[in-house]
C-alpha cells in the first residue's frame, strides 16, 4: 500500500484502509474502489489524504485486534477532543479518567504487541487523533519498563493533552512566521504548557513532566536526553516522535516503522536506548509476510521474526529465492533492511510450493 494526498486521488483506486465519519459510522470499508462521488466526500472531511492498494495488490488480512485498535482510536477521539476543548474553556474535563481506564486495561499487558497502524487523518482531527495514538505507546511503553501504575496514569494524562498548544495556534499565525519549524514547534508547545500551568484542573505531576519537556525540547541536541530528565519525560518524547515521523503529512511522505526505529537508535546520544527497546517490544514490526528492501538492491520477504534484534530478521529473496539470515553477523555485514517495500508491484512472482516450503521449516 502506499499514501496518496487527497489532491492525487483518482476513480478506480482500492481502499488500504476503512474511512469513518466524524461519528464513527463506517463510510468506505477497505478494498472499496473510489468514484468520483467518493473522492468529492473524501474532500470535503478535509482528510489530508488515503492509503490505497496497488493495482496487484491484495488485500491484507486484518486480525480482531487490528480491527479493534483501529475502531478504539477512532472511537476515542471524540471523547478526548470534547475534554480538550473543555479544558481550553478552563472547564473540567470528564472522558479523560475513563479514557486513561481503558488504554492501561488495553494496552498495558503482558505480551501484547500492536500493529500500529496509522489511521487516516484530517486537519480538523490531527491533534486528537496525534494524542491518542502517543498515549497509547506511552502506556506499553511504561508496562514494559516497569513504570509504576500511580505514574503509568500520569504519562498517559499527559500523552493526552501534550499537544494543547497546537490547538491555540492558529494557520496563518505558523504560516506568517519565518522560523524553521521545529522553533515553531517548539514555540507552540511552549504556549500550550503555559497555559495548562495555570490550570486548576490539571494536576502538579502532569505539568511537571510537560514543562521537562519543553524544556529539554528546546535545548541543542548535544544536551538533550540528559541524566536529569525523567523516565516519563523520555517515553513521552519518544513516542510523541514515533507517531509524528510515520503519520501522513501535506509536505512529505511518511517514513516506516523500520526507518523511525533505526533513527532512534542511531541516537543514542539524544534517545534513551532502553526506552527505544521498549517502544520495538511494543509494536509488530517485520513480521511474517512482511515485504522489505534490501541494501544489495534486492526485494524479499520476511519469513521469521528476529526475537533478540527486530531489524534483523530471515528474508527470502524475490530475485532468486536466496535466503538471508540477518541475525547471522557474517551476512548482517554483507546486507541489512534499507526499509518496507513503498509499492507492492514491484514484487518477482515467486513459486507458492517453494515458499510453503520455507513457511514450513522457519516458522
Amino acid at each position: 500500500m502506499r499514501f496518496v494526498k487527497t489532491e492525487d486521488l483518482a476513480k478506480g483506486m482500492r481502499l488500504a484502509k476503512p474511512i469513518y465519519n466524524k461519528n464513527g459510522v463506517l463510510l468506505y470499508d477497505r478494498d472499496t474502489k473510489l468514484t468520483k462521488q467518493g473522492i468529492n466526500s473524501i474532500k470535503n472531511f478535509n482528510i489530508i489524504g488515503i492509503y490505497i492498494l496497488e493495482p496487484a495488490e491484495p488485500l491484507p488480512p486484518m486480525t480482531e485486534e487490528d480491527i479493534e485498535f483501529e475502531r478504539f482510536q477512532t472511537m476515542s477521539m471524540f471523547g478526548l477532543k470534547e475534554d480538550l476543548d473543555m479544558i481550553l474553556s478552563d472547564k473540567k474535563p470528564v472522558n479523560i479518567e475513563n479514557l486513561i481506564k481503558m488504554i492501561i486495561k488495553n494496552y498495558c499487558r503482558r505480551g501484547k504487541k500492536v500493529n500500529f497502524m496509522q489511521n487516516i487523518r484530517s486537519t480538523e482531527d490531527y491533534v486528537y487523533k496525534h494524542s491518542i495514538n502517543v498515549a497509547i505507546m506511552s502506556a506499553m511503553m511504561a508496562y514494559r519498563l516497569k513504570v509504576s501504575t500511580i505514574n503509568t496514569r500520569v504519562l498517559i494524562y499527559s500523552a493526552l493533552i501534550h499537544d494543547i498548544g497546537k490547538l491555540m495556534s492558529t494557520a496563518s499565525q505558523q504560516q506568517e512566521s519565518e522560523e524553521d519549524e521545529s522553533e515553531i514547534n517548539t514555540k507552540i508547545e511552549q504556549r500550550g504548557v503555559n497555559f495548562l500551568l495555570n490550570s486548576d484542573f490539571i494536576v502538579d505531576e502532569v505539568k511537571t513532566i510537560l514543562l521537562e519537556k519543553v524544556r529539554n525540547s528546546s535545548k541543542p541536541s548535544r544536551e538533550a536526553g540528559r541524566e536529569e530528565v525523567s523516565l516519563s519525560t523520555k517515553i513521552l518524547q519518544i513516542a510523541e516522535l514515533y507517531d509524528d515521523v510515520t503519520s501522513m503529512k501535506l509536505d512529505e511522505e511518511p517514513i516506516s516503522d523500520v526507518v523511525a526505529v533505526r533513527t532512534l537508535l542511531n541516537n543514542r546520544d539524544k534517545y534513551d536506548s532502553k526506552v527505544v527497546g521498549a517502544l520495538v517490544d511494543s509494536i509488530k514490526m517485520l513480521y511474517p509476510g512482511v515485504c522489505v528492501e534490501l541494501t544489495n538492491g534486492y526485494t524479499g520477504l520476511v519469513i521469521k521474526v528476529n526475537k533478540d534484534d527486530v531489524l534483523r530478521p530471515m528474508v527470502l529473496c524475490f530475485v532468486d529465492n536466496k535466503l538471508y539470515n540477518l541475525g547471522d553477523n557474517d551476512v548482517f555485514k554483507i546486507v541489512q533492511i534499507r526499509d518496507i517495500m513503498k509499492t507492492m508491484d514491484k514484487r518477482v512472482k515467486i513459486d507458492k510450493a517453494t515458499i510453503d516450503e520455507y513457511m514450513k521449516k522457519y516458522t
